[in-house]
This record gives structure tokens, C-alpha cells and sequence, in this order.
């Protein structure tokens, strides 16, 4: 189990440790994606103290770049890494705000981590855009997601951007920082206009059955979503086969009936009446 097996992570880090939360999400983040892991140039946007870009080297990248705008996380993780004697070579901190990172530097990669990242920004084409323009083979994805059948962003004021997990100012901000969350189907949608399409997304439902979700409530109630993605143009060029349509995890959250359903349990809760379809005459 990776939080066993590197301690260091927790033990220095300034959140609750939680190990349980920290295995799980390895296995979905990490572990389930060693096919396109293994000899990888590998860049992790937001990378926090580096536990998953330390996780991807071991799982076989060849080489790892965290970009983390809290000097302290950079430290941190560069501390943990040189602990456990990981090659310098093999890895490399950037310490800035990603935008700027990705505006300013050309990465060469063939796969992005953007693991907890996209619901603490507003500036989701410009992200996307910069994805798109670095071309690499795959994106892994891990967000919170918004329950909404339809391609829909929801705006949420960050709660406390003084945080370890808050997101930080950017030069768009006065005053609070304002952040998207999508649907799934806003996510797909999202990716699929920057060349990206979703080839499968993990399976916290069947994962957590059974098992704890202390930390991983968001995954087990479908608010939570871990996709892996690919470029369409790699897989034109690789000849990859087509991937199926995803489930729509973000619906999994709606209740039975979608929109009428809805509807219905409102009426029925203030009038006791519901819509139902009328007959054919």
C-alpha cells in the first residue's frame, strides 16, 4: 500500500493524515493507469507535495515535472523525494502558478496529471488550451464534479484560499476567488472541443462497495469523478480502437427520473399532485 510503503507523505504533510484516502486514490489515479505511466514523461499540475508524482515514478515513469505555486509544498516534497533517495535525475519541482508555468515553458509529455486541480479554477479554456497545445498521449483527470445530466458549470466562491487545499489568487481575482465545477457531461464536453476524449472512467462505485469511504464520500456519492482521457490525434496516428461513450457518473447522483423526477418530488412534497404524459388520443 503506497501510504505504508512512504510513510514520509504523511507523516510531513500539514493535512489530516489519512492514509485510507491516500491508498484509494493511488489505485485509481495511479496504479490503474500503469500501461501509459511506464516510461512516461509525466507532468503534474498542482502537484501539492508531490505524493502522486512520486507515486507516478515509481509506478514507471522515466521522468516527472510538479508545477506547485507554495514554495513550502515544493520544499516539502523535494525534501520527501531526496529521503527515499530517488534519482534527481528523474524528476523535476517548478514552483509557480500553472498558468504562467504553462504560458512561459514548453514541457515535452506524454502524460498530464491533473488530479484535484480543475474545480479550484474559473479558467477552464485556457487550461485546456494549454493542455491541447503541449499534445500529450493521455490526461488523467481527478475532480469534484457538480450532479447535472446537462453540460452544466456551476460557480462556487472558494471557501478559504489561505488553505493548503484552497485555491490560490490569481491576477483575475478581487477579493475571493471564484471556481468551476462541471458535470460530467460539461467535463466531456470540455475535452472533447480541445482534442481530448475520455477512454474510461474509474469505478468508485464498485471499488468502495463494501469498504470505508472515510475522506472519499465525494467518490462514493458520484460528486466525485477520476477519468482517464486521450488525445484524439495519438490515438488517429496509433490506430487505437474507438473508446465507448463513458457512463454519465454525474447522473448517477440525480434522483430516479431526471428532470421529471425532480419535478414530481417537489409537486408531490407541496401539492401531492405530478406531471405524468398524457395518452394518445
Amino acid at each position: 500500500m503506497f501510504a505504508e510503503d512512504y510513510p514520509r507523505f504523511m507523516d510531513a504533510s500539514e493535512l489530516t493524515p489519512r492514509p485510507h484516502r491516500l491508498n484509494e486514490r493511488y489505485e485509481a489515479m495511479i496504479a490503474s493507469n500503469r500501461d501509459i505511466l511506464d516510461g512516461a514523461r509525466v507532468l503534474d499540475l498542482a502537484s501539492h507535495d508531490g505524493r502522486y508524482s512520486f507515486a507516478a515514478l515509481k509506478a514507471g515513469a522515466a521522468h516527472v515535472t510538479a508545477v506547485e505555486v507554495r514554495q513550502s509544498l515544493v520544499d516539502q516534497g523535494q525534501e520527501t523525494f531526496a529521503f527515499y533517495g530517488q534519482d534527481p535525475e528523474t524528476y523535476r519541482f517548478v514552483c509557480g502558478d500553472v498558468f504562467e508555468v504553462l504560458a512561459r515553458e514548453r514541457f515535452d509529455v506524454d502524460v498530464v496529471l491533473c488530479l484535484g486541480y480543475l474545480y479550484h479554477t474559473f479558467r477552464y479554456t485556457e487550461l485546456l488550451y494549454r493542455l491541447h497545445d503541449l499534445a500529450p498521449r493521455h490526461l488523467i483527470v481527478d475532480t469534484m464534479v457538480t450532479p447535472a445530466t446537462e453540460p452544466t458549470l456551476t460557480v462556487n466562491r472558494e471557501p478559504n484560499v489561505e488553505h493548503i487545499r484552497g485555491a490560490a489568487p490569481d491576477a483575475y481575482s478581487v477579493g475571493r476567488v471564484l471556481v468551476l465545477r462541471p458535470s460530467v457531461p460539461a467535463l466531456q464536453m470540455l475535452l472533447r472541443a480541445y482534442g481530448f476524449e475520455i477512454e474510461s472512467m474509474y469505478d468508485w462505485k464498485s471499488r468502495l462497495a463494501g469498504r470505508p469511504t472515510d475522506g472519499l464520500e465525494g467518490y462514493a456519492k458520484g460528486e466525485r469523478v477520476t477519468v482517464r482521457c486521450r488525445s484524439r490525434k495519438a490515438a488517429k496516428a496509433a490506430g487505437w480502437e474507438p473508446v465507448a461513450s463513458p457512463p454519465a457518473a454525474g447522473a448517477l447522483a440525480q434522483p430516479a427520473g431526471g428532470w421529471r423526477g425532480r419535478i414530481n418530488a417537489t409537486l408531490a412534497k407541496a401539492t401531492g399532485y405530478e406531471l405524468r404524459k398524457a395518452s394518445s388520443p
